[in-house]
């Protein structure tokens, strides 16, 4: 039985959440009274909004993580049914080597994707060829396991990532099915594949698209762009990876419980835990190929695309970041560019 259901048939769920937000309610009022006195803040370079936003989201974390609780997927029209799209995966034959049968756990399944700020709409026949369309293919970040609100969180993201990228003239944030012990690697990746190819299928050159993604979302950046060069596939024109989540082992977490971020950075070592268990296939063992992709540090691989990386200064696995993006420009060829925001923590 799934462990969202064995959580939901049991009292002490309920109990858990009031005693969590019993005890975690007043201590955030707390942490808003010590905030507005910037020498008594965890970390002095922060202003006031970020501090209360970790503070904040390393409470969520934690109630998420121990509830199990994943954002069920939008997979019909929601609140916004003009920008909702359902894709159907690409012809089964491009799914191959750790994406396809019999190497894959899992088999590739209808991905929910919403446009902002309106669809791309293929040419029909006959039609003249429509203006220059460059579009951002969005995966959010939260190790792997929890989702957001499709129809919000696309709005936000969409609007930051277009006022950032002026030639940005689309955003499809596509909804990849969140890890469990049913849908484990490589579940996620052969959805961000959907959509890609789902971008390409409406007539947008391979050059005008950028892969981009946050924490666990950059992961899948990293995997799809080995999938597309390994395979010999039509690589994007550019990707960003915000905060990759580079090493997804029990041994990183370990070595991230012991630091000193992780008393203030909104990584939470239990979330981190359930993402790990989630995604990591059980049951067998992992090729070297398929650690690469899970877990790209250690293993970097040769790109046709511009690849783009940040990270916090006080980011609680910057090091980790920092030093894949080293190994990705040690590949001969490779554009990389790997840039430090000062003072910034996670994400």
């Amino acid at each position: 039985m799934p462990s969202s259901t064995i959580w939901s048939s049991q009292p002490f769920r309920t109990l858990y959440r009031v005693g969590f937000w019993f005890i975690n309610i007043p201590h955030l009022f707390y942490l808003a009274l010590r905030n507005s006195i910037p020498p008594l803040r965890t970390v002095p370079q922060w202003g006031y909004k970020i501090s209360m936003g970790v503070a904040i989201l390393r409470a969520l974390f934690r109630y998420i993580a121990v509830i199990r609780y994943q954002q069920p997927r939008q997979m019909v029209p929601g609140k916004t049914p003009d920008r909702f799209v359902l894709i159907t995966p690409p012809d089964a034959t491009l799914f191959r080597g750790a994406l396809g049968a019999p190497a894959a756990a899992t088999k590739p399944e209808p991905v929910g994707a919403v446009w902002y700020p309106a669809p791309v709409i293929a040419a029909a026949a006959g039609d003249p060829p429509p203006p220059r369309r460059r579009v951002i293919v969005y995966a959010a970040g939260g190790a792997l396991v929890t989702g957001w609100d499709p129809d919000e969180n696309s709005k936000n993201i969409s609007a930051l990532a277009t006022d950032h990228f002026d030639k940005a003239t689309h955003v499809l944030y596509m909804q990849y099915r969140l890890a469990s012990r049913e849908q484990p690697f490589p579940a996620a990746v052969q959805d961000f594949f959907t959509a890609y190819q789902y971008v390409l299928g409406l007539g947008v050159s391979p050059r005008d698209v950028v892969l981009m993604g946050d924490s666990a979302g950059a992961n899948l950046v990293l995997a799809l762009l080995r999938y597309l060069a390994a395979q010999g596939l039509q690589q994007p024109g550019g990707a960003v990876a915000f905060s990759p989540w580079v090493e997804v082992t029990a041994e990183a977490v370990q070595r991230y419980s012991r630091s000193a971020a992780s008393r203030y950075d909104i990584l939470d070592v239990p979330l981190l835990e359930w993402g790990i268990d989630a995604y990591r296939p059980h049951g067998k063992s992992l090729t070297q190929e398929e650690e690469g992709y899970i877990s790209p540090l250690h293993h970097p691989f040769p790109l046709e695309t511009r690849l783009y990386v940040d990270a916090g200064s006080l980011d609680g696995v910057h090091e980790s970041i920092s030093l894949f993006a080293k190994q990705m420009t040690d590949v001969a060829g490779n554009q990389v560019r790997f840039h430090t925001t000062e003072n910034m923590p996670h994400d």
